[in-house]
């Protein structure tokens, strides 16, 4: 199982508290996608930020539901390589 986090770097720079938006899932549990493809779509300080799938597989669990705020470090999801 692999985790799904916004990236370290897109917290770069953005002040401590500030909180993302998960905007939205593009794909739901247990839909097939291949390595690149969207997983979700999250806002960070008006900056869209697209998640992309770390191999071909699919979600398993998706622990932040659309428009849920979260903190760095927060797993969203958690993503099934084939």
């Amino acid at each position: 199982m692999i985790k799904i986090v916004l990236l370290d770097a897109a917290w770069d720079g953005v002040a401590s508290g500030v909180e993302a938006l998960l905007d939205s899932w593009a794909v739901g549990v247990g839909v097939p996608v291949v390595k690149g493809q969207t997983l979700a779509t999250v806002v960070l300080v008006k900056a869209s930020i697209d998640i992309e799938a770390p191999a071909s597989g699919h979600l398993a669990v998706i622990h932040v539901k659309a428009e849920e705020s979260f903190v760095s470090g927060k797993v969203l999801a958690e993503f099934q390589p084939d």
